[in-house]
Order: C-alpha cells, then sequence, then structure tokens
C-alpha cells in the first residue's frame, strides 16, 4: 500500500487543520415566520409610536391602545432573538 493516499493528520506546521465551520440552513419556512414575526412586530411599534405622538389628548382606551402595540413590539423583538438564537444553535 502506498502512503500517498492516506490524509495528513496535520499540516506543515505540525499543527492539526482547523474543523470545518459549521454550515446552517435557512429554509423557506424559517424565511416565511421571521419576515412575518419582523413585519407584525414593526407595524405594531409604528402604531405606538404613532399613538404616542400624534395623539394630543389620549384617553384610557388610546392609552391601553399604545401599552398594548408597545408589548406586542416586544414580544416580536423577542421572538426574532429566539428564532435566530434557535437556528444558530441548529
Amino acid at each position: 500500500m502506498s502512503d500517498s493516499a492516506a490524509a495528513p493528520v496535520t499540516d506543515e506546521t505540525g499543527q492539526p487543520p482547523p474543523p470545518e465551520p459549521a454550515v446552517t440552513t435557512v429554509t423557506a419556512h424559517f424565511k416565511l415566520v421571521f419576515i412575518s414575526v419582523a413585519a407584525i412586530t414593526l407595524i405594531t411599534l409604528m402604531a405606538s409610536l404613532y399613538i404616542g405622538i400624534f395623539v394630543e389628548k389620549p384617553t384610557e382606551a388610546t392609552k391601553s391602545a399604545m401599552n398594548t402595540c408597545s408589548t406586542l413590539a416586544n414580544l416580536g423583538f423577542g421572538a426574532m432573538v429566539g428564532l435566530l438564537g434557535g437556528k444558530a444553535v441548529n
């Protein structure tokens, strides 16, 4: 048998070769979910900002709507971080 067919265990410096980088694939389903969450997050954030800026004398219902939109924007941001973190772990 020939030694030329064997793969080298070390490189020129005597160190083992670096490991192959992990590849994360992004499926169409993941893109759809992520873009949907991002769109809903941006819409609720813009709605919250619009109510906060342009409503001069907010009623209790207006304040409640602004707080709901703000909460949904925060939850959407958390969902996006969770989706990206989950994808990075795979």
